[in-house]
């Protein structure tokens, strides 16, 4: 319970960071340290995964998995050090100015987060059978009936659509490909609307990294 609480925790965090055009400059620094140390207990927490690493077989989707693990691992890092590198507030007199000013690092800065979107979704993705299980025992559902059949058909549409929709509003493909944007349509729309847009890419690529591994589950 403590694991799912901290991965609530890391998500928000996330989330609200991304939001940097919605909240004040040094809250978002604030915020960029109090993941750091989220990241750090969520790695204490799940240090038995990396001893696991040197035991059993490598099948396809677990080389997948433990590939995903360490981008987003890598890619949180690496957003929070160039974070720190163009500081305003919390560690401007740390770097130098030529830090502080590179277009390269304000640019990744910038650009790496909508990676990140993308792995923490195919990272839901690839385990998300034992956490739909944990879920619908908790809220006591039939899995056998039409109503339940149903929900599930039309929550799967709305998350591909609500995440084709935010990918565009958001120029997904442009920012992957680091180009330099100042603002999108998304960035215009409120701050709830925003937030609505950025879990349903992260609901878009869930689909995909489930998809993945169902179909490639005997390799």
């Amino acid at each position: 319970m403590k694991q799912i609480f901290l991965d609530i925790v890391l998500l928000v965090l996330f989330l609200l960071i991304i939001s940097f055009q919605f909240l004040p400059k040094i809250l978002h620094e604030v915020l960029g340290i109090l993941m750091l140390l989220a990241i750090v207990f969520h790695l204490i927490g799940n240090r038995l995964w990396f001893s696991s690493l040197f035991r059993g077989k490598w099948y396809f989707i677990r080389s997948l998995s433990v590939m995903i693990n360490c981008l987003l691992i890598i890619n949180a890092v690496s957003i929070i050090a160039t974070g720190m590198m163009i500081s305003n507030h919390l560690f401007k007199e740390i770097f130098g100015i030529y830090l502080q000013r590179n277009i390269m690092v304000h640019q990744l800065h910038v650009s790496l987060p909508y990676f990140l979107l993308v792995l923490i979704g195919l990272h839901l993705g690839l385990h998300w059978p034992p956490l739909w299980h944990r879920f619908t025992n908790w809220n006591h559902w039939n899995l056998q009936s039409l109503k339940y059949r149903v929900g599930c058909y039309f929550m799967l549409a709305l998350l591909i659509a609500g995440g084709i929709y935010g990918s565009f509003m958001n120029q997904i493909g442009d920012r992957l490909q680091l180009k330099h944007i100042f603002a999108t349509a998304a960035t215009k729309a409120s701050f709830g609307m925003f937030i609505l847009m950025l879990l349903s890419i992260i609901g878009l690529y869930a689909v995909v990294g489930f998809m993945i591994k169902r179909s490639t589950r005997h390799l």
